[in-house]
Order: C-alpha cells, then sequence, then structure tokens
C-alpha cells in the first residue's frame, strides 16, 4: 500500500512539470470573475480569453468547468438551460466539471428552495457523469483550475475549443426535459419514455413511475411531485 501511494504522489509531483499553464477563459466569464482571473495569473497561469459556446473554463483538451457561485447556482436550478449548458460540456468534454463557488447551505436558509430539490438536481448532475466541486471562494476556485490545467497540460493535453453538436431531434429533447428532474439522469429518462411513450404522458403519470419504472423509488416520485406540483415563486 505504501509503495502505491509513493508513486502516486510522484507521478502526481511529475504531472505538475508544467510552469505556466493555459486556462483558456470564457468572455462572459472574464468580464465578470475578476477575483478569479486575477488569482489564475498570481499564480502563474496564462490566460487566453475567447467566445466559448459551453463552459466557462477548459483546463486541458478533456477538462471543460462551469462556474457557478452558490447563489447563482440556486437562481438557475430551475431553468432547463443550466441542464443544457452541463450536458453539451459533458458531451464534448469527457471530464466536465460543475464548480460551485461559497457556501451553499448558508445561501440556502435565506431562500424558499426546498434542500431536496437541490441535492435532488446535484444527484441529478452527478449521476450523469458530471463532477461536483465545491469551493469556498474565488481563490480556492482559481487554485484549482489552476492545478487541474497543470496536472492536465503535464501529460501533454493542451486545452481546446471543441464543436458543440447541437441538440436538434425531438427524442434528445425529450431526454433532456426528463432529465432535469431531480434523481432523473440520461438512464432514467429513457427508461421513463419507453414506458410512457411521451413526455407529457410520463409527467401526467409520475405517481406510477415507481411501481412502472425499474430503478426509481417513492422517494424520486415524491421530489418529483415537489417540483411539478410548487406553486412559482419569482425568485424565490
Amino acid at each position: 500500500m505504501v509503495t502505491y501511494v509513493k508513486i502516486a504522489l510522484r507521478r502526481w509531483i511529475n504531472v505538475g512539470s508544467v510552469l505556466r499553464p493555459l486556462v483558456i477563459v470564457d468572455s462572459r466569464e472574464a468580464s465578470k470573475a475578476d477575483r478569479v482571473l486575477r488569482a489564475l495569473r498570481e499564480l502563474g497561469a496564462k490566460l487566453e480569453v475567447r467566445n466559448l459556446i459551453v463552459g466557462d473554463y477548459l483546463a486541458s483538451e478533456e477538462v471543460g468547468i462551469e462556474r457557478k457561485t452558490a447563489n447563482d447556482f440556486l437562481n438557475t436550478l430551475t431553468r432547463r438551460d443550466l441542464f443544457l449548458q452541463l450536458f453539451s460540456l459533458k458531451s464534448v468534454y469527457p471530464k466536465a466539471l460543475l464548480v460551485i463557488e461559497g457556501d451553499l447551505n448558508r445561501v440556502l436558509k435565506f431562500r424558499r428552495i426546498h434542500p431536496n430539490s437541490v441535492y435532488g438536481a446535484l444527484a441529478s448532475i452527478a449521476r450523469s457523469g458530471i463532477t461536483v466541486l465545491p469551493t469556498s471562494n474565488s481563490e480556492c476556485t482559481a487554485r484549482l483550475i489552476y492545478l487541474l490545467a497543470k496536472q492536465e497540460q503535464g501529460e501533454g493535453k493542451k486545452p481546446s475549443i471543441k464543436i458543440v453538436k447541437k441538440v436538434e431531434t425531438v427524442s434528445e429533447k425529450q431526454l433532456l426535459l426528463l432529465s432535469s428532474l431531480p434523481s432523473i439522469g440520461r438512464e432514467k429518462a429513457e427508461a421513463i419514455l419507453k414506458v410512457f411513450g411521451t413526455p407529457l404522458k410520463a409527467l401526467n403519470s409520475y405517481r406510477a413511475w415507481a411501481r412502472r419504472v425499474k430503478g426509481i423509488g417513492e422517494e424520486t416520485v415524491r421530489k418529483v411531485g415537489e417540483v411539478l406540483n410548487t406553486p412559482f415563486k419569482p425568485g424565490g
């Protein structure tokens, strides 16, 4: 065991051999995240600001990062475009990450959002293969991005902007719609549609999901019901 640990540590040190890793930053992110960019420069990263279709930061040809403050994450939680952004990011960058900056639990105390809705959404994101990483502030976010870029580029993986395949088919849009619900990832969304045929029929019959769809339990049905039946409150 000790030998394996030594090998892992040696590999980590060697991977960080790039002196000044390149980080590609989305232009919209650059206009509002000056603290993150300043910290990245202080750490020694080279920054290139570009118009990105998906992601806020690119650390390598495989790593794409979406950054949300805790407050921003809660604001966009109920929007379909949040999941579209993340799933599009995952489609072209196999190591897709969502960084949530700030104390999510503290911010949640002042919002009219049930914790189950928040953590159900995070569970769906994680089950879709997207890594969720919390950071406490802008400096920690910058350090995380810097070290990711340094390790990835130490293995010869340079950041690159990739073409995103647009979600055009009706089937893809149907899967995206259902997979955005709490604890429902792409796999379960597909299973639901195979049973009920259309999203409308599936949503109208959501109470029967636990009984008719393998892998879905009553707790998931309860979380979905909460999202579907809770009256909308602007800013809440």
